[in-house]
């Protein structure tokens, strides 16, 4: 029973919806079997949903006492029971949803000519589209259907001359179209970028000329522009063009568009920025700079964002390339109590800690990290990887190869982590111990052998394909270089 669709699902549930369910339930209107208000009287308060595993027999024993049922019966029950709970979560999608209710009302009014009725339900629905600012392709889909609806009134009446519902309609499918057909165009190129997978972007070769010779007709809907702008930055030769104009359009038409949307338009101008900066493009740390500003000054940020401890690295590894410093840490001290609680300790942590170690303060960096046991694999790699830098910095020799040790070990044992990222880290300890040899015997060797080490150790670094902080590990082999 514990491995039921039923427990499984009720476990996700919180308790304000488990108590809801269990109204629902409790209604004749719902439910007339009695012997399901039991079952679930009884996993709400035997705590079934948490107990594993659950006796079956003993949950029989309770529902039917002093009777013999098979185990097809409690099968029975369960899954009668969850066709319930798929009703209810049903019913409450769309009792969250007053312009579904409405636009259901206006079909059961139009079928069964209802009159007395029409007029409210028609300005309830026009103000509903009047009182939001959001004019994303969802909008444009809600109007068409709302026009679907008022056409098919006008036919089912006999009643459609010199109206206009089946032109609007007609145009907000149009509307609907070109832009969800961009915006997934859009999704489908990022997604083949990640995994490698080729996307067939059918009609695009159609929309796309079509909405450039046409561009007077839609210069008024942003949603359209925007991911059109967005469509090209990530496959036209002047994308940088278009990356600007992304730019402008979006914090110009923000009002168009949810919190959600808006955070996902500006991660398409986030990545074409980090992409830039890969290919060595520097100017691009700006644009990602201001990008970054906006959304945070915007309010973009916090609300409902489960990313939110990889944007605030993000914000401040960004700060501290740029050493705007003060920013940095102001960022950090923002977001200290607005992140997750089960993130907020390894969060915030790594973070301070490497805003300390950028402007030189190693005590209060070495502290912080050896201060936490970071439970996330990634903060734990990268704080190890931060210890290893200090260490080699300030030449404490013990440290360095204990931590050096202790890290290799990590990284063999640890099967969370994957081949890739192993080598990765495990790339940087063996150049970075390379290097450190290389730097303790400078005040003793300084011969012909020392530099051609220097050099192949030059050499490997450049030519390996995968390792953390190499541009770290560069500056340090320059600096020996220096003082060879």
């Amino acid at each position: 029973m514990h491995k039921s669709k039923l427990v499984k699902t009720l476990r996700k549930l919180s308790q304000a919806e488990l108590d809801s369910f269990y109204i629902f339930i409790s209604s004749p209107y719902f439910n007339t079997n009695k012997e399901l208000v039991t079952l679930l009287d009884m996993i709400y308060y035997d705590d079934l949903i948490h107990k594993t595993p659950i006796d079956n027999e003993e949950v029989l024993n309770k529902l039917f006492p002093g009777k013999s049922f098979g185990i097809r019966r409690l099968t029975d029950l369960l899954y009668a029971l969850t066709n319930l709970l798929e009703e209810y979560l049903s019913i409450e999608g769309y009792r969250h949803s007053i312009f579904q209710q409405k636009l259901q009302l206006m079909n059961i009014v139009y079928e069964k000519d209802l009159d007395a009725l029409l007029n409210g339900i028609e300005k309830d629905l026009d103000q509903l589209m009047i009182q939001t600012s959001v004019r994303d392709s969802n909008y444009f889909y809600e109007t068409f259907m709302l026009y679907s609806e008022r056409d098919y009134g006008f036919r089912l009446h006999g009643s459609i001359s010199g109206n206009k519902s089946l032109q609007i309609k007609s145009d907000q499918l149009d509307l609907f179209f070109m832009a969800q057909k961009l915006k997934d165009a859009c999704e489908l190129i990022n997604r083949s970028r990640i995994l490698s997978v080729d996307y067939d972007l059918k009609m695009l070769d159609i929309i796309v000329p079509y909405l450039e010779s046409y561009s007077e007709q839609y210069i008024s809907y942003p949603a359209i522009q925007i991911y059109l702008n967005m469509y090209q930055m990530l496959t036209s030769d002047d994308h940088e063009k278009y990356f600007f104009q992304l730019k402008k359009l979006t914090q110009e038409n923000e009002s168009n568009f949810n919190i959600e949307e808006l955070r996902s338009i500006y991660g398409y101008a986030q990545n074409y920025c980090i992409r830039r900066l890969n290919q060595g493009d520097t100017d691009y740390l700006h644009q990602l700079y201001e990008i970054y500003n906006h959304i945070l000054n915007n309010g973009l940020v916090f609300a409902d964002n489960k990313n939110m401890q990889w944007e605030f690295k993000n914000f401040v590894s960004i700060g501290l390339r740029l050493k705007e410093y003060d920013w940095t840490f102001k960022i950090i001290n923002i977001f200290k109590d607005k992140l997750p609680e089960d993130v907020r300790q390894n969060s915030y942590t790594y973070n301070l800690a490497n805003y300390y170690y950028e402007t030189g303060d190693y005590k209060k960096a070495t502290k912080l990290l050896n201060s936490v046991e970071f439970t996330d694999i990634y903060y734990n790699l990268d704080s190890k990887a931060m210890l290893l830098k200090i260490y080699y910095t300030l030449e404490e020799e013990e440290s360095f190869y204990a931590l050096v040790s202790a890290f290799g070990i990590y990284l063999r044992r640890n099967k969370l982590i994957s081949t890739d990222s192993a080598d990765v880290y495990n790339n940087l300890l063996r150049f970075t111990k390379k290097a450190f040899l290389l730097k303790s015997k400078l005040p003793y060797e300084r011969g012909k052998n020392y530099e051609k080490n220097l050099a192949n150790l030059r050499q490997s670094v450049s030519h390996a394909k995968n390792i953390a902080n190499i541009n770290w590990l560069l500056e340090v082999i320059t600096e020996l270089e220096k003082r060879k």
